[in-house]
This record gives C-alpha cells, sequence and structure tokens, in this order.
C-alpha cells in the first residue's frame, strides 16, 4: 500500500518514469469519474496532464453550481459576473456530446433590478442543454424565483426527467411543455405557480411539494392521464384531478380553507389507487353528515391518513374503511396524538362496523401493532 502511494506521488511530482495507473484507465472510466465533479472542478482537471487537457470536453453530466465561486470576488455582483463567463464558455467549447444530466444551481440577487433580464442566461443555458439531448435537466434558483420561458423546452425530443426549483411557473408554462414527447418525471419544489392548467400527455410521475405556492385565481386543475404516482402538498387552492385513470400511488396534502373543495369529487379521482397518503389540515369537514362524500376504493391496499381528517369518534376513518374492502395495511397520523392508549384505540376501532378481512397491519403513530380484523 506505502509503495502504491508512493508511486502516485511521484506520479503526481511529474517524476521521470512513475507509472500513473489512473492514466491507464480508458477515457470512458475517467468521464464517468469526472461527472461526479462540480463543472469548474472537472475544468482544473485540465491541468493534470495532457492526456486530461481536454477529457472536461467530453462529459456527459454537468453540474453548474453558482456556490462554486464562493470567495472568488470582492462583491456578489463579480461572483454573477465570473459564473455568467465560466459556464457560457464551458458550454461554447464542449465537445458536440450528448448531454445525460445538467444541472444548474443559478443565484439571483435579492435586489436584482430586473429578474427577467437576470434569468435570461438560464434560459439559454438550458436551451443549449437541450439541443446537445440532455436526458435529465435540474434548475435551483436561489433568493428570487427564475423565471424560465417554457419554449425553450419545447423542441427537446430526448427530455425525460426536469426538475424545477424557485422557479416562477408563469400562465401557459405547461402548455409550452406539451412539444417534450418522452418527459415522464416532473417535480416542482418552492416553486410559485400561476399556472392553473397542469396538462400532459407521457408524465408518469408528478411531484408538486408542500414548499410551492399556487397564487392562480380561481380552481386549477390536473389533467394527466398517463400518470401513474401523484405527491402534492402545494398551498393554496386545491385543484380539480382530471384523467387520473391510470393513477396508482398517490400521497396528498391539503390544508386549506377553501370552502369550495369538493372532496368527493377530489376523492372520487384518486378512487382507482393501490396506495394513498391522504393529509387533510385545513377547517374540519363535517364528513360524517353525508356518508355520500366518499368513493369506493376497490383497489386500495395501503392506506395513511392524517392531520385534522381524523376527527373524534372516527366516523370519518370508518367510512373510509367501509368503503376498501381489499385493504391490507392501515396508518393513521392524527395532528394531536391520541390521547388514550393505543389498545383502546383499536377496541374503539373494532366496534365500528365495517368489513376489513384482508387487514393484517395498523400502524398509529408510526408504532407497528399486532394484525387485526374486524
Amino acid at each position: 500500500m506505502a509503495e502504491s502511494s508512493g508511486d502516485a506521488r511521484m506520479a503526481l511530482a511529474g517524476v521521470p518514469g512513475a507509472a500513473c495507473r489512473i492514466n491507464e484507465l480508458p477515457n470512458d472510466v475517467l468521464l464517468r469519474a469526472l461527472c461526479h465533479l462540480n463543472a469548474l472542478q472537472v475544468v482544473q482537471t485540465s491541468v493534470l496532464s495532457r492526456r486530461w487537457r481536454d477529457l472536461w470536453r467530453s462529459v456527459p453530466r454537468i453540474k453548474a453550481t453558482f456556490d462554486e465561486f464562493e470567495g472568488m470576488s470582492d462583491t456578489e455582483e463579480e461572483r454573477d459576473v465570473l459564473f455568467k463567463v465560466f459556464v457560457n464558455h464551458f458550454l461554447m467549447l464542449r465537445n458536440p456530446v450528448a448531454l445525460d444530466k445538467f444541472r444548474l444551481e443559478y443565484h439571483i440577487a435579492d435586489d436584482s433590478a430586473d429578474v427577467y433580464a437576470d434569468s435570461e442566461d438560464a434560459n439559454l443555458w438550458i436551451r443549449h442543454a437541450l439541443q446537445c439531448d440532455a436526458r435529465s435537466v435540474k434548475v435551483y434558483g436561489g433568493m428570487n424565483d427564475l423565471r424560465l420561458e417554457s419554449m425553450v423546452f419545447a423542441s427537446s425530443c430526448f427530455l425525460t426527467r426536469l426538475l424545477l426549483s424557485v422557479v416562477f411557473i408563469r400562465r401557459g408554462f405547461f402548455r409550452g411543455l406539451q412539444g417534450l414527447t418522452v418527459l415522464e418525471h416532473l417535480t416542482l419544489s418552492s416553486c410559485t405557480i400561476y399556472d392553473p392548467e397542469i396538462s400532459s400527455q407521457t408524465l408518469k410521475v408528478l411531484t408538486i411539494d408542500g414548499f410551492c405556492v399556487c397564487t392562480y385565481e380561481g380552481h386549477a386543475s390536473i389533467s394527466i392521464p398517463s400518470l401513474i404516482c401523484l405527491e402534492y402538498s402545494a398551498q393554496g387552492r386545491v385543484p380539480l384531478l382530471n384523467n387520473m385513470e391510470s393513477l396508482e400511488t398517490a400521497s396528498v396534502s391539503v390544508g386549506t380553507d377553501d370552502t369550495q373543495l369538493d372532496i368527493h369529487q377530489f376523492l372520487r379521482s384518486l378512487s382507482g389507487v393501490t396506495d394513498l397518503e391522504f393529509y387533510y389540515n385545513g377547517t374540519a369537514l363535517m364528513l360524517e353528515q353525508d356518508l355520500q362524500w366518499c368513493p369506493k376504493f376497490n383497489n386500495l391496499m395501503t392506506l395513511t391518513l392524517g392531520g385534522r381528517f381524523l376527527r373524534a369518534h372516527f366516523n370519518a376513518l370508518t367510512v373510509f374503511l367501509q368503503n376498501s374492502p381489499n385493504l391490507v395495511v392501515l396508518t393513521l397520523e392524527p395532528k394531536q396524538r391520541y390521547q388514550n392508549t393505543e389498545e383502546n384505540f383499536l377496541g374503539e376501532l373494532e366496534e365500528r362496523s365495517f368489513n376489513a378481512e384482508h387487514l393484517q397491519t395498523v400502524c398509529l403513530d408510526g408504532s407497528k401493532n399486532d394484525p387485526m380484523s374486524s
């Protein structure tokens, strides 16, 4: 081991005759290793030796991060200029090889005078990555939401995964994504969503996290007939769910005082799933007054309920169980911890009238229980 370390040090020091085993590796292996570095680090490897001088030009994965330039300038404005110049030259000088992944972390100062102008660079870089057939694109904004143009994505025939974080989703944005014929995974994180019509013919997985804020007026709609998995917990008006025939797994959290929320329509759109997590944290719903609010969940095997949906006497829970005849696993996560013992809880639940011949496991507040049947 000591001898190998000595050889490596000799090679790095440029000692004549020293062997460098790394340089014996084929280019595709070295490029795979370079994929784990940030863009600035990748370029810096060009000084290692003649063999490494141009390897960075063919890296199939790019991670351009604004934070890489921390401490390289006296002011944030100067650092912004350095970052822009670097990314522009990096993309311009690389070889015309296909991109596998493109990740951009671009910070726009909170006191920026023109966010749209500052976002234009990000739009150009993303367009370039897509012209290089990027299959996965991840974009992270900073203090200000990036303003991305949907037309940037319109012509890509290779993009399958798209993640947008701290991005302003303007009206008509999703309509502009209709040209993405192979897009299957879309994640929105910490975004401001002003577009009320979320639609796609190709998406299979859609995630809109709890840090997203919906600012549209009136009801929005999510219409994706190919969708298999939905995760939705955005703040604001609850959307209408349309064309969810393929949906198998859903994790939904709604926490609004929206009096127009049609709980029956919302749950009916999810009635074909096999796995469901449903959290309600808005004003109390008088669900027990109308047993018709809950549709049949004939395919449902795994169910998690939480938030204010779990009310005293478990009337809403009972109705849910009555309409889920094939349920196997039930998990309850009340907003406030159940006051009685777990045994008393299960005893009260067993006194309810519902058919649960397939129910094997009940979990309360994350603790597993012995199998229970009605």
